[in-house]
């Protein structure tokens, strides 16, 4: 794993959006640069359908097949020169779309030296043709440079990589169901690669803590992924007992469930997500807490045989939307309705409790 998150792919990752819009990408066999404009798709259906791993960003559909480690410097569209350290394009795919209906051609022209990628795209008859040259200093800090081969636009549309943690999104996996095994498109979460998680099984979210946890870290980009939910064919069933561990790039640690799930356009998620501590699981069998009214409109009392130092208020996406370092009470009243998560510190740890603002 360590190789694969440190590979030599991991500057000439080329993506596809096969997730998102049911794009598809094919190498034709035997075409490249000499052949280019009098290439052959015939047999294009048959030949098998190139995709992005989901087990970390450095492989991607266009270096699918790459034969690390027996030849690291074959890229699959391009082979890294040792001496000029460009990677010069070798093969030609067929990108397409079935559903609307559009057909292109690509050529991954060049790498050179790390700092400028170079490529050609057109339609099958040579029609529409571009090339497309850009700069990586110009995007600094980023993953990936978005481009849409339709509108023929270069398009910086992601935070820089030190400011995201996890990405919600659609991408093609393997998928074992009841209707068929396969690949197929799904709906889920992806991580940086500066962070890890931990999927926990078997506990819901108020029977495991940092102390208690039994996960181990899963390397994968997709450790947290789609599974969390089953579609029983009318809705979404969320696993209550799949609790996740996310190791942050700030370094601290979260703790992670999922609440819902609404397909369709949608594909809204609702989860919750705040910051684990040790002991947790212990606090609240050895002491005594009271946080009530819930539901309530305004006032909260929190009452507890330890003393507390600080309470927060925590909404559904994580974020802390009130401090107080008032102990006994707190006001919400000027909260939007929803559900929240508070925070009661003390000396022994952090109680949480979900409270409801009506």
């Amino acid at each position: 794993t360590d190789y694969i998150n440190n590979n030599p792919a991991n500057a000439v990752a080329i993506r596809v959006n096969s997730g998102g819009n049911g794009t598809v990408l094919k190498k034709l066999s035997g075409a490249n640069a000499a052949n280019w404009r009098t290439i052959d798709t015939t047999g294009l259906y048959a030949l098998p359908q190139l995709l992005d791993s989901d087990s970390t960003w450095n492989l991607s559909a266009f270096t699918k097949g790459y034969p690390m480690p027996s030849d690291p410097f074959n890229f699959i569209w391009g082979t890294y020169n040792q001496t000029t350290h460009n990677v010069t394009g070798s093969s030609v795919f067929v990108l397409y779309n079935p559903t609307a209906g559009w057909y292109k051609k690509v050529f991954i022209k060049e790498c050179a030296y790390d700092t400028l990628w170079n490529f050609v795209i057109s339609n099958i008859d040579n029609s529409d043709s571009g090339n497309i040259k850009f700069l990586k200093k110009d995007y600094p800090n980023k993953m990936f440079v978005y481009y849409n081969v339709l509108t023929k636009q270069l398009m910086d549309r992601e935070p820089v990589k030190t400011s995201w943690d996890l990405v919600w999104t659609k991408y093609v996996t393997y998928v074992t169901s009841p209707q068929g095994n396969g690949f197929y498109p799904v709906a889920g979460v992806l991580s940086n690669p500066k962070v890890t998680v931990e999927q926990n099984m078997g506990k819901k979210c108020n029977e495991v803590w940092l102390n208690s946890r039994t996960s181990k870290v899963d390397p994968r980009i997709s450790a947290i992924g789609y599974d969390w939910k089953t579609f029983t064919g009318t809705t979404y069933v969320i696993t209550d007992t799949f609790v996740y561990f996310v190791k942050a790039q700030d370094g601290k640690t979260f703790k992670m469930t999922f609440k819902g799930f609404a397909g369709g356009p949608l594909g809204k998620s609702t989860f919750n997500f705040y910051e684990a501590t040790t002991g947790i699981s212990k606090i609240d069998e050895l002491y005594s807490f009271s946080v009530y009214p819930n539901p309530s409109n305004g006032i909260v009392s929190i009452e507890s045989d330890l003393e507390l130092s600080k309470i927060d208020v925590i909404d559904m996406q994580g974020r802390t939307v009130f401090s107080s370092n008032e102990t006994g009470f707190i006001n919400i009243s000027g909260l939007a309705k929803g559900i929240y998560v508070i925070s009661v510190h003390t000396i022994e740890g952090v109680y949480h409790q979900q409270i409801i603002k009506e």
